[in-house]
């Protein structure tokens, strides 16, 4: 991948053929949300699936459950207690949007970083995921990890390994600070913002064009976790799921803002249009 614009993103975007069936289409386990933060979940689940995954899963508190179900009735929602127990089949995982303090959960979250299964670590999952990478903890190979951390929640991961820096350090130079990140832990960074960055932990950096400013908004992030765990359920790398899913996001962004203001559910309600418009002109 040397640069990601609509005919790169359109040759790797997953399709469903004649023989696929929800499981082969892939199964996206999400463990997001709280009694505090209810939304989240929510926001991930549309993200995944209105990208076009073929089953979601999601594991938390019965009050995000329930707002889960009143948003996406397909979804099949485990009990946290119950999923701890036994870590229902996924075939790529998306954790730690957010997330508060949950132990059920972060048992589950603590059982998908350790089960060797791909999986998108987001806000509140990365710095447990860091740490337990750098101390050599890398069940899931580099090239199937995806971190999605904003600057700050960067600095923060990297102080968690040991590596301390400002968001000024951070802001002059992303790319360096995100290939850092990616090293240290053996995973591929998501750099989120107006020109998102993904570092690969063999050193390979690119850097996406500018996505909309109205995409600066809360739980967008939340919506690119969903899109990029989507994609990596389809047997997508993290680096090209998460390339993809950012340069889609963007596209989705300015469809639903049309030059004005958008919330993130806006983003998630244009994805069928945006992959539609994207698979049917390549």
């Amino acid at each position: 991948m040397d640069s990601v614009d609509r005919s790169w993103v359109a040759a790797v975007w997953p399709r469903p053929q004649a023989h696929d069936d929800k499981y082969s289409r892939g199964v996206v386990g999400i463990v997001a949300g709280s009694e505090a933060y209810p939304g989240a979940a929510v926001l991930v689940a549309c993200g995944a699936a209105r990208a076009g995954v073929g089953m979601v899963r999601y594991v938390g508190p019965r009050r995000a459950q329930d707002l889960v179900l009143a948003y996406r009735p397909e979804v099949v929602v485990h009990d946290p207690a119950d999923a701890s127990d036994r870590l229902p089949h996924a075939s790529a995982w998306i954790v730690g949007s957010g997330v508060a303090d949950h132990p059920g959960q972060d048992a589950v979250i603590g059982a998908a970083l350790a089960s060797g299964t791909p999986l998108v670590a987001d806000a509140g999952a990365l710095e447990a995921c860091v740490r337990s990478r750098a101390a050599g903890a890398r069940q899931t190979p580099p090239d199937r990890v995806l971190l999605t951390p904003h600057a700050r929640e960067l600095v923060r991961a990297l102080a968690a390994i040991r590596h301390d820096v400002t968001l000024a350090d951070v802001e002059r130079d992303r790319a360096g600070h995100a290939r850092l990140l990616a090293e240290t832990a053996r995973a591929t960074v998501l750099l989120k913002g107006s020109r998102t960055i993904i570092a690969s932990a063999g050193g390979a950096v690119v850097e996406l064009e500018e996505a909309p400013a109205w995409l600066a908004t809360a739980g967008a992030g939340d919506v690119l976790a969903g899109i990029a765990g989507a994609l990596l359920a389809s047997g997508l790398s993290a680096a090209d799921a998460g390339a993809a899913a950012s340069w889609v996001h963007a596209r989705a962004a300015e469809a639903a803002s049309g030059g004005g203001p958008i919330v993130a559910l806006d983003v998630a309600d244009a994805l069928p249009a945006v992959i539609a418009e994207l698979l049917l002109g390549s």
